[in-house]
């Protein structure tokens, strides 16, 4: 039986006067590649932050695991969540190799001394293998494609051997190509890793080959939330489609 990984209950989030999410809940299960869709301004960022302690949470509850945000755990319970966002970026400028990057990901374990030893060399060439990106250990992060990057990037989250992977649009911009490759190895890092993985993105094909579940927001609220076939259908009647 299949374990309550992340639960939020009653949650509200705002930011000044403007609310983006309002008394929301939600429940994902251990092993699940949930999609969140929806248009700009739904709240789906603002999701995953919530999720991953992020955001300030004036009203409502998240767990992780069944244990509760607060000041003590928090460190903790987000060790346990790899976030990978939208938007990261180092100048091209800066002598920072993709190796160093995905070393990062590590620092949260690897404690103030931050000694890099043959375990976080050899996670990270396992990683490294697994997304295809041996090539691109040695070099300058800010000189790599938008794909490339992304690719660094996931494996910098894996570095901290997290249970829940968070992916914020990381197929923007992407060819039809690239995002394909990039497809399957999304895909293989769930399966491998035994994830429960949230994925945020606005294109319904890469929902589609991806998710068994879908969460479309509008507004701050959950307007569906289902299976990507009852998707599929809800999309065309939404598109107008036959």
């Amino acid at each position: 039986m299949k374990a309550l990984k992340i639960q939020l209950i009653n949650v509200s989030i705002g930011y000044m006067s403007e609310t983006i999410i309002e008394d929301l809940s939600l429940d994902i299960m251990e092993g699940e590649f949930t999609g969140i869709f929806g248009p700009n301004g739904a709240g789906k960022t603002t999701l995953l932050c919530a999720v991953n302690g992020l955001a300030r949470i004036p009203a409502g509850k998240v767990f992780i695991n069944g244990e509760a945000f607060n000041i003590l755990n928090e460190n903790a319970l987000r060790r346990k969540i790899g976030y990978v966002p939208q938007h990261f970026e180092i100048d091209a400028k800066l002598p920072v190799i993709s190796e160093e990057v995905i070393l990062m990901g590590r620092y949260g374990k690897m404690g103030c001394l931050r000694f890099v030893g043959n375990v976080e060399k050899n996670l990270m060439r396992e990683l490294a293998s697994l997304l295809e990106i041996n090539h691109l250990l040695r070099k300058p992060f800010g000189q790599l494609s938008g794909g490339e990057k992304k690719r660094v990037l996931i494996a910098r989250a894996l570095m901290q051997e997290p249970e829940i992977m968070l992916l914020d649009e990381i197929f923007a911009w992407l060819d039809r190509d690239m995002a394909s490759s990039f497809t399957k190895a999304i895909r293989d890092v769930h399966k491998t890793k035994n994830l429960t993985t949230l994925i945020v993105s606005h294109n319904i094909e890469t929902i589609y080959k991806l998710c068994s579940r879908v969460i479309w927001m509008e507004e701050g609220k959950i307007v569906f939330d289902g299976s990507r076939e009852d998707f599929m259908k809800r999309i065309r009647i939404y598109d107008g489609l036959n």
